[in-house]
């Protein structure tokens, strides 16, 4: 149980937040709203009231966020241009689909399911509108990186909190790594998750204030990421990078020891690709990633995912590691033929997206990734609204990248990005930073006009040409007019 600190900490939260809006810039002060929420408050409680979602570390800060931004933000300019209409139209679908599939899922779940001693109620208007509200406050993040968040100081901005809040949560991850995960107990009162599964190869797998380990590593492996893109970006600018490249060694320690394979290996292959690969692969990179996420269930229930080549690296790694795999695998087997029972909708909430022996009742089901719980709850409509809107961002960069100049600073975050999605597949990590990212590239593309010389900068030469010889023609001094008197005339 939750001590009253834990509770005063989570309602006195917006507190702290005024004072960051105070004292910081407004995209800074945002960014680190949303990430100190997600670091300092304490995990798996909440205060739950009739019809409005549940009150806790991922809705607080984001509804305070939304307050003082729509308190102390200036009006923006909002982009005209045609290609900017059309994805606009794009995501307002995607939106649609992700908030109205609630009520398909509810008229296609109003029967109740018993199995054995399990009685799951049947599906009210109540319950869609539930879903709803809750769907609503995930998305603010969302809104809040495509309104606030949309430029390339915005970027800049997020990669370097990742890093220097990553760098800070070494400490109390480094101490929990020594005397084992306790700092949540100590601190709030209780432990979130189930401690066994923190105790890896000798040692322990740290916690501090998140929900799992596998929070603490995924947040490590997005600031090595991030050091990696900002230690990139200031040597092609000719200014000193050594402090994001020790960053970026320190944060990698720290994961090795951190016990978090999964994030190690998108480290390396995500890292790797930020220090050696140029934009264009970057970008490319972060499009192939974004479009097998999005079509990740139907690749898996066709068998072009490779998982018996993942469960035998892991095998080679560590039985227990392989025999964890092994066990969210057959899960997801079994959870994808029962939702493919109900393909478009989904079966919704209480548990019915689960499976349950049919002579106890007990429920015989895990699910750990972040799609199999939405394609189970909410059918391919639901999984292509929420995945849409996380993937979208990287394809309608992709088509603008040339307009959009040749900092790599954005594309850094795409990749960042994509790490993230990755883990989505194995983990339920969808947080509040993750809607943040998404929104933030998406409004750097949907939101705003090119400006600074950006379009110039990214365009193709004949562009280049074209923009040079326009510009020549409207700052070039006039011609001097010659005299039309006769020649010979006395002057």
């Amino acid at each position: 149980m939750p001590n009253a600190f834990a509770y005063l900490v989570l309602l006195s939260f917006p507190l702290f937040a005024v004072v960051l809006f105070r004292l910081l810039p407004l995209q800074r002060a945002l960014i680190w709203t949303m990430i100190s929420g997600h670091l300092l408050l304490p995990s798996s409680m909440h205060i739950k009231i009739p019809m409005v979602p549940l009150i806790d570390r991922a809705l607080v800060p984001a509804v305070t966020a939304l307050v003082l931004c729509a308190l102390m933000a200036p009006r923006q300019q909002i982009a005209t241009n045609l290609q900017a209409r059309f994805g606009r139209q794009v995501i307002f679908v995607l939106l649609a689909m992700t908030l109205l599939t609630p009520f398909l899922t509810v008229l296609q779940n109003t029967e109740p399911l018993i199995q054995g001693r399990s009685y799951l109620p049947g599906l009210s208007l109540y319950d869609a509108f539930s879903m709803i509200s809750t769907i609503l406050a995930t998305l603010i993040p969302l809104w809040l990186g495509l309104r606030y968040l949309n430029t390339r100081d915005g970027h800049r901005a997020l990669l370097e909190a990742f890093v220097i809040s990553a760098v800070l949560y070494t400490f109390p991850a480094l101490i929990e790594i020594r005397l084992s995960p306790q700092l949540h107990s100590w601190i709030y009162g209780f432990f979130p998750h189930d401690f066994v599964q923190h105790i890896r190869d000798g040692g322990f797998r740290p916690v501090v204030f998140l929900n799992h380990g596998l929070m603490v590593g995924i947040y490590f492996c997005i600031g090595v990421i991030s050091a990696a893109v900002l230690f990139r970006e200031t040597r092609r600018e000719g200014r000193p990078s050594w402090k994001w490249f020790i960053a970026m060694l320190w944060l990698a320690g720290v994961l090795v020891l951190s016990k978090a394979l999964s994030a190690l290996i998108l480290t390396v292959i995500f890292g790797s690709a930020v220090l050696f690969l140029g934009r264009r692969l970057q970008v490319m990179l972060a499009v192939v990633v974004a479009v097998v996420v999005m079509f990740y269930p139907m690749l898996r229930g066709a068998g072009w995912i490779p998982v018996e080549t993942v469960y035998n690296f892991a095998l080679s790694i560590s039985e227990d590691r392989a025999a964890s795999l092994r066990f969210r695998l057959d899960n997801e087997d079994a959870l994808l033929e029962h939702a493919n029972k109900k393909p478009l909708s989904g079966w919704g909430s209480w548990g019915r997206n689960q499976l349950y022996d049919p002579a106890s009742g007990e429920m015989i089901s895990t699910t750990d990734g972040m799609w199999i719980i939405f394609i189970g709850m909410f059918g391919w409509i639901g999984y292509i609204g929420r995945f849409g809107l996380l993937t979208a961002p990287i394809l309608f960069f992709a088509l603008r990248h040339r307009q959009l100049g040749a900092s790599l600073i954005t594309p850094g975050l795409m990749i960042v990005l994509a790490a993230n999605l990755i883990d989505l597949l194995p983990n339920a990590g969808l947080v509040n930073y993750v809607w943040l990212m998404a929104g933030a590239i998406l409004g750097h593309v949907l939101w705003r006009e090119p400006q600074d010389g950006d379009a110039l900068v990214g365009s193709s030469a004949g562009a280049n040409f074209r923009a040079a010889w326009l510009m020549t023609e409207e700052t070039a001094p006039p011609l001097r007019q010659k005299r039309s008197e006769p020649r010979g005339t006395a002057r």
